[in-house]
Order: structure tokens, then C-alpha cells, then sequence
């Protein structure tokens, strides 16, 4: 009896014995399930979803205890940005394609609407000599365009050149992959420009009928959602935890892109830190921020880096977080060898945890929203996870389907990193 009680005290003794911290798994599965539910409407720009998301951060900010930095919840700005409110609609051959599976409007898509006869086009009908009898035999038409495939940076960006070109004189059919890919356009075409599905298409189809109308918003209002949790340290220097919490929206009311990894993850990351670090503070200020218009090309990050909240010369280090929702294979670090020490350490506190497979390095790349301001010189790293599911900027990068395997590792990462910092 004497054994049994020594060796309860023994597991109970919090210096005796050291728990790990409860899993937030949970917790960021609420979040992801909240950000990625069709009642955001993508996070995008249609039927305001990017705005919801802005307020219920806001309230979570609140909620958690967040300061508010200047008194200022909002960073406000504002982009032109196209859209597309209304049902879009392609039938080829009789058959009716699905949006978002069987195919997608160009982000940067003008509207059409009507029967068009199909006119085949290639690389060489869009030469200098041909062009004239081109854009006459386009008359009336629809212009399903023959471009080889590539990976090649150079001819895609002439084809993508290309398509424009003959979407000022006539709609326009790209064949596309297996999957389609979705993004954000700040301006709008004359004409509807349609990519389809690897297969969806029969060779022998004459006739395509389409229903697209765009919308371009001249002056879409935006904002960066910004929350600050002080060291006890007097004069303690900054350190930025940041993600984007905005997404690609949908393309009609039929074809909604959720962004569950990219970025509800991210955000689901973002918010569960600060919940840690209002709770125990980090021996360095930490200002938190939630990021718009990053599927619009870095916009929220770009204006924040030129209006920044504090001063970027007491700005430690800038961690950002995007696509966390997996980990099988562990994550990547970009600016790991500008940021040597920091990955270093990243990779120390692995080797002692053993709570991702791998902490792999990479350079610098301006792939999220870390670029604008490791441009002005701040240290900055983007922590982004590795393997798992892979869908990205489609349709269904959902929720339900998102994993989140290492999602309670990365936090621990993150946090021991954090505190490690002063």
C-alpha cells in the first residue's frame, strides 16, 4: 500500500513528473471547420466572405484578449478585384459541365453568354502574318486554343499572352489537367476565357454554349486583422506571427473554394499561439496578424510592410504560416539560410521532440506574405508543412478532408521557438 501511494505522489508531482501540453488539435479543428464553412463564402470576394472572416477574427482577437495596437483593431486598403457572383455555366456536346470540376472561368474572365460555333486555333494561327485571318474566321465564334504543353516559365507566359490576345476579339476554351487550379484577378478581360478538364471534351464538338458575367469591383474594402500580447520585459523587442486568413471565394454560387489548408490552417495556427502566449507571455512583444488579399498578390502583406504597425528596426524576427494542415513528411522552412540561427534552432528543438519527421530547409521565395518585409531587411522565415493531401487553390481543399497531422507538433515547435526568443 505504501509502494502504491509513493508511486501515485510520484506521477503526480508536477516537478516529478513533466506532462506535455494538452493537444490543441481540437481547438484548431474548430477554427479550420469555421473559416472553411460555406457560410464564409471562401473567404473571398463575393457576397463579402472576406469581410465575415475579418469579424469573426476580430472576435476572436477579442475574445482571447488581444491588444489592440494604436487603438486599432483594422488595417484597412482596398484592389480592384474581378469576380463572379452569378451561376456559370458551360454545355459542350449536350452534356453540361460541372463548375469547379469540369472547369473553371479565367480569374481574370470578362462575361459572354450564347450559342459558339468552336474554332480550333494553335500557336501558329496567332503568328504576325495569320493574325488578321484569324480574327476573321473568329467572327461569331469561340476560340478553343491548341497549345502544347509546358513547364517551361518562358512559353507559358507567351501562351498565357496569347489567350489574352484573342480574348479581346472572342470567348475562349483552354484545355486544361487533370485538375484545375483557381486564383484571383485584379482586372478583367473583354471576353469570357473557360478552362476545361483533361477529357471532359469531345474531339468532335462543334458547339459550345456558355453563361459567364463578370463583375469588376473597382474598390474592394479590405482589412488586416492585428493583435498584440506584451512582454513583461520593459522595452523588449518585436517579434510577427503572421498568416493570411483570405482565400480565392467562388465562382458562382455552384463552385466554392473553402481554403481549409490554405489558409484556415494557417489562421487555426496563428490563433491558437496567441491564445498560449496571452497566457504565458514571451520574454519579446509578439504582434499577431491576420493577412487580406494574399491570393491577390501579397496586398495585405505589401501595405502592412509599408504602414507597419511598429517599427520594423525592433522586429526580432517574422514568423509566417501558411498551409499547416498536413506534416506526414514534416515541414519546410523558406529563408532558412538567410535565417540561419532560426533554422538551426527549429531543427535543435526537433531533434529533441521529435515532433515533426523532418524541419527541411529552403531560400528565399516570394511565395507568401514573409516576402514583403524580408524585402525591407526583416528577418523572416515561412514555415509551411509537407505532404498528405495535396489539393490547392481548388475545390476541394475542404475541411472534412483536411488532416492536420502534425498541426499539434508545429505548435510545439512554435511555441518552444517563441519562448526561446528574447
Amino acid at each position: 500500500m505504501k509502494n502504491l501511494a509513493t508511486a501515485v505522489l510520484l506521477l503526480c508531482h508536477p516537478l516529478l513528473f513533466a506532462q506535455r501540453p494538452a493537444p490543441v488539435t481540437e481547438t484548431a479543428r474548430r477554427y479550420v471547420d469555421t473559416l472553411a464553412a460555406p457560410g464564409m463564402h471562401g473567404r473571398g470576394y463575393v457576397n463579402g466572405g472576406d469581410s465575415l472572416a475579418a469579424d469573426w477574427l476580430a472576435a476572436q482577437y477579442d475574445r482571447i484578449g488581444l491588444e489592440k495596437p494604436g487603438e486599432q483593431r483594422f488595417q484597412r486598403f482596398s484592389f480592384p478585384v474581378n469576380t463572379f457572383p452569378d451561376s456559370v455555366k458551360v454545355r459542350i456536346g449536350g452534356s453540361d459541365l460541372r463548375p469547379g470540376l469540369d472547369f473553371i472561368t479565367d480569374p481574370a474572365s470578362g462575361s459572354d453568354e450564347g450559342r459558339f460555333r468552336i474554332v480550333h486555333l494553335t500557336p501558329e494561327d496567332l503568328s504576325a502574318e495569320r493574325k488578321a485571318s484569324t480574327w476573321a474566321a473568329l467572327e461569331g465564334g469561340i476560340a478553343l486554343l491548341h497549345f502544347p504543353a509546358t513547364k517551361n516559365r518562358d512559353s507559358t507566359a507567351l501562351f498565357t499572352k496569347l489567350a489574352e490576345e484573342v480574348a479581346q476579339h472572342a470567348p475562349v476554351l483552354r484545355q486544361g489537367g487533370a485538375t484545375l487550379t483557381w486564383s484571383v484577378a485584379l482586372e478583367a478581360l473583354p471576353h469570357a476565357v473557360i478552362e476545361l478538364r483533361e477529357g471532359v471534351m469531345a474531339d468532335s464538338a462543334t458547339v459550345a454554349v456558355i453563361e459567364v458575367k463578370n463583375v469588376l469591383l473597382p474598390k474592394h474594402d479590405a482589412r488586416n486583422v492585428l493583435g498584440v500580447v506584451r512582454s513583461k520585459k520593459r522595452k523588449a523587442p518585436w517579434v510577427l506571427v503572421t498568416a493570411h486568413y483570405d482565400h480565392l471565394g467562388q465562382m458562382g454560387p455552384d463552385a466554392l473554394f473553402p481554403g481549409a489548408n490554405d489558409n484556415a490552417s494557417g489562421t487555426a495556427m496563428l490563433l491558437c499561439l496567441a491564445e498560449r502566449f496571452k497566457a504565458h507571455p514571451a520574454k519579446v512583444n509578439l504582434l499577431f496578424i491576420s493577412f487580406a488579399g494574399e491570393e491577390a498578390g501579397l496586398l495585405g502583406s505589401s501595405f502592412c510592410a509599408a504602414h507597419p504597425p511598429v517599427d520594423l528596426k525592433q522586429v526580432k524576427l517574422l514568423v509566417n504560416l501558411d498551409l499547416n494542415g498536413t506534416g506526414d513528411d514534416g515541414i519546410t522552412v523558406v529563408n532558412a539560410v538567410e535565417q540561419k540561427a532560426v533554422f538551426d534552432k527549429l531543427v535543435a528543438i526537433n531533434k529533441r521532440s521529435k515532433d515533426l519527421p523532418q524541419v527541411k530547409p529552403r531560400g528565399p521565395a516570394c511565395n507568401s506574405d514573409h516576402c514583403p518585409f524580408a524585402q525591407l531587411g526583416v528577418p523572416a522565415i515561412f514555415i509551411y508543412t509537407m505532404g498528405g493531401v495535396s489539393f490547392y487553390h481548388d475545390v476541394q481543399d475542404r475541411a472534412e478532408t483536411l488532416p492536420l497531422t502534425k498541426f499539434d507538433g508545429l505548435y510545439r515547435t512554435l511555441t518552444t521557438l517563441l519562448q526561446s526568443l528574447k
